[in-house]
Formats: structure tokens, C-alpha cells, sequence
């Protein structure tokens, strides 16, 4: 185990009648035995956050979820503002786009054709990206999303998309940033190790720069 950590960012869920805040179990498999994790919780859905939670965490994930609360905002500007690495999926990729552009859940655009459980589509891969010098220009991805992003504001740069030009990856990636949202799912999927294992590393060189 090494020193790093890394906050993951509860969803809601409901079972049974019981409300719960939920981290997604295949998240761990990639990360477990690699790093230290611990779940970020809002009991109430307001907008404050506990910045000394998020002290704790070398880097943050949000993951996959139905609804975007202002408090998800709130996190992702403080680790902007402290340079903590941050993986976004599907809504967390969503939160980053939107963040981006100052806007809301509501300036999501529905989809019909990328919520279809048992198939896979093709995203294309932009050279300049982080995820290019993990896969190459092109992979297949789970196909688990009702809304997509409209745009995406500089700094951050497109860095993959689908044939019908979904927005499927999005980056902020530089000397001090490390910023990643993607829109499928790759804790569902068997050939990500890559992209977690990269997500650990550029959290470790950005803290032992903070060390040293």
C-alpha cells in the first residue's frame, strides 16, 4: 500500500426505501492494493463541503450518478484550486464539462442512442490527449449515458468523441493539472488498468513535488 489517497465522491441510492450514499464497488477493483481510498459523503445535498475531508485526498473521483447537486461544483473548483488530481466518469465527466462552460444540469442534451446495456460503441481518440498515449485513437466503450455535454470551455480540451460527435473524454492535463472526464463507464469494463494506474502515477509525481 502506498501513501497515496484518493476521495471518491458518493452517489445516491435508494433500497428498499433506505436512502444511501454509495460508492460503486468496481471502482475499487482498480484501486485496490494500489492506493488508499476513502468516500466522500453529503448528507444532505446542500452546497458546503468539507475541505478538511478533501485535505486528506491526494486525488478525487466522481463517479457515474443521476443527479448533479452544487455541492459537486464546490469540490471540483477546491481541487482545481489545489491541484488535486480528479478522474470524472459519466456524470463526474459531465460535472468537469459543465463547470467549464458555467452552467447547470439542466443544459445537459438528452440522447437516445448511447443508453444500451449489453452493447459497446466506437469513441475516436484526439493525438494531443492523455488517453491517445494510453489507447491509441480508437476503442471501443460501454454504451451507459442519456445526456451529453454541448460544448467544452478552454482550458480544457475535447479529447475523444463518437461517431455522431458525442463528447466522450474531456482533459485539463499540465504541469500542475490533472484533470480527466470520461463519459462511459471503465470500472465496468476489463481493460482500463491503464487508465487508473495512470490516474495513481500523476497523483504520486504531483505530491512528491509538493514534498519535495
Amino acid at each position: 500500500m502506498t501513501n497515496i489517497t484518493i476521495g471518491i465522491i458518493g452517489r445516491d441510492e435508494e433500497i428498499n426505501n433506505t436512502k444511501y450514499q454509495a460508492i460503486t464497488k468496481n471502482n475499487l477493483k482498480y484501486l485496490h492494493n494500489k492506493c488508499n481510498y476513502i468516500g466522500i459523503l453529503n448528507y444532505n445535498n446542500k452546497d458546503n463541503i468539507n475541505t478538511n475531508i478533501l485535505d486528506l485526498c491526494d486525488g478525487i473521483i466522481f463517479q457515474g450518478g443521476s443527479t448533479i447537486y452544487e455541492y459537486h461544483f464546490n469540490i471540483l473548483k477546491y481541487a482545481i484550486k489545489k491541484k488535486i488530481p480528479v478522474l470524472g466518469i459519466c456524470m463526474g465527466h459531465q460535472i468537469i464539462g459543465l463547470y467549464s462552460n458555467n452552467q447547470k444540469e439542466k443544459d445537459l442534451i438528452k440522447i437516445n442512442n448511447h443508453y444500451m446495456l449489453n452493447n459497446t460503441h466506437k469513441i475516436n481518440i484526439n493525438k494531443n490527449s492523455i488517453l491517445y498515449n494510453l489507447f491509441g485513437d480508437q476503442i471501443n466503450v460501454n454504451s451507459r449515458h442519456l445526456y451529453k455535454l454541448e460544448k467544452v470551455t478552454k482550458p480544457f480540451i475535447i479529447s475523444a468523441y463518437s461517431d455522431d460527435n458525442t463528447i466522450e473524454a474531456i482533459e485539463l492535463v499540465d504541469k500542475e493539472n490533472f484533470i480527466l472526464g470520461i463519459q462511459w463507464h471503465p470500472e465496468d469494463m476489463n481493460n482500463m488498468s491503464a487508465l487508473y494506474d495512470t490516474f495513481i502515477n500523476e497523483i504520486k509525481i504531483r505530491k512528491n513535488k509538493k514534498i519535495n
